[in-house]
């Protein structure tokens, strides 16, 4: 794998899950093992070992599974206390807890089922390879921006102390934002309704369970 030198992953899952019925969403388990654990070893495959994991309105029991894993594997939990609808707020408790700005930040979601190691790679690939001037890089499939998005340190630093997050900040400084083109729905599919869940086990052929309310 390529060694790649201060870069840290920042997942966001501070979420209810309300359209999924009040679930955390990166419990849901496909084929015995929940969608934390296969991000969390996806990360660890592409060689990014620094992880922190921003929790709200699950937090215990997302605290509780995490203390569950290898020790190797378990994120740093960060709690935002006032977890909103939007992930910007989340973001912003995940910065402000980094002492100093990494030269690679992924952001990244709890409830991404298709994004393995192979995806991830392929983001920092073309992250390192933008062009001069732009700070953050930002998948896009058919037009819809997906993860993980990758930030550099200006970037880091700027959004720290910012409202709105990546989504404002697109809007502020377009220029600034690099849109990765890519067909990979994996950067994009995600699991916010009940349906989503028979569909994807029907796409995929996994066993696709919701954790109990």
């Amino acid at each position: 794998m390529k060694p790649w030198s201060n870069t840290v992953a920042l997942v966001l899952a501070a979420g209810a899950g309300s359209r999924l019925g009040g679930v955390p969403k990166c419990l849901i388990r496909v084929d015995g093992r929940t969608l934390l654990e296969r991000l969390l070893d996806a990360l660890a495959e592409a060689d990014v070992h620094s992880v922190r994991l921003v929790v709200g309105h699950h937090a215990e029991a997302v605290a509780a599974h995490v203390a569950t894993l290898p020790a190797e594997r378990r994120p740093v939990l960060l709690r935002n206390p006032e977890p909103g609808d939007e992930p910007a707020d989340s973001l912003r408790v995940g910065l402000r807890s980094l002492t100093s700005m990494p030269e690679r930040l992924l952001v990244l979601l709890g409830d991404l089922p298709l994004l393995g190691a192979p995806q991830i790679l392929a983001a920092v690939d073309a992250f390192d390879a933008r062009e001069r001037g732009r700070h953050v890089l930002v998948p896009q499939v058919n037009g819809q921006p997906g993860h993980p998005a990758v930030l550099d340190g200006l970037a880091c630093a700027l959004l720290r102390n910012q409202s709105g997050g990546l989504r404002a900040w697109r809007q502020r400084q377009p220029e600034a934002v690099a849109l990765w083109n890519t067909s990979d729905e994996a950067h994009v599919r995600d699991l916010d309704r009940p349906e989503d869940l028979p569909r994807l086990a029907r796409d995929m052929g996994w066993q696709v369970e919701a954790p109990p309310v």
